[in-house]
């Protein structure tokens, strides 16, 4: 009777050492964050070298914020998941008004219209609303390019242009 006591203080022992060693979860996601924007950056540096022309090492990777940590856009998004994180304030200093706005429960759906194409965007939260979801399409049968689509809404509705 006294061998499974020892055993089992060893495994309890055990079971801490690795609870301590293993770090907590948001710890763990966030470095898994960063090390992942690095990479990206890194990539976005070597394309822009091939596009240039240059040896790799002369572009300087660009540090990549995730949308949760920019205080909004200074420049027109250049595709429907740069909306993603926004405040409903910041996403309105970047689009302007929206065409409409629809409440469906605890979610908002807002509309902006272009003469070529539609962004459809989608809000969730009750004091802070922040965007969860962007998509944009064509308003007719012309194909337009996403960017080009939310270059043109933003800048005409936040007058920058």
């Amino acid at each position: 009777m006294t061998a499974p006591v020892p055993a089992a203080l060893a495994l309890l022992a055990g079971v801490v050492v690795l609870i301590g060693c293993a770090g907590s979860q948001p710890e763990r996601e966030q470095a898994a964050l960063d090390h992942a924007l690095r990479d990206m950056a890194a990539a976005q540096a070597g394309l822009e070298a091939m596009r240039r022309g240059v040896a790799p090492y002369e572009v300087a990777p660009r540090p990549i914020l995730p949308a949760a940590a920019r205080t909004g856009l200074a420049r027109s998004p250049r595709s429907a998941n740069d909306l993603a994180g926004l405040t409903d304030g910041e996403l309105r200093a970047v689009m302007g008004d929206p065409d409409l706005v629809r409440d469906e429960g605890e979610a908002q759906a807002w509309l902006y219209r272009g003469p070529s194409c539609l962004l459809d965007v989608f809000l969730e939260g009750e004091s802070e609303p922040r965007v969860v979801l962007a998509t944009a399409r064509a308003a007719g049968l012309n194909r337009v390019p996403e960017e080009v689509c939310l270059r043109a809404l933003s800048r005409a509705r936040a007058r920058l242009w």
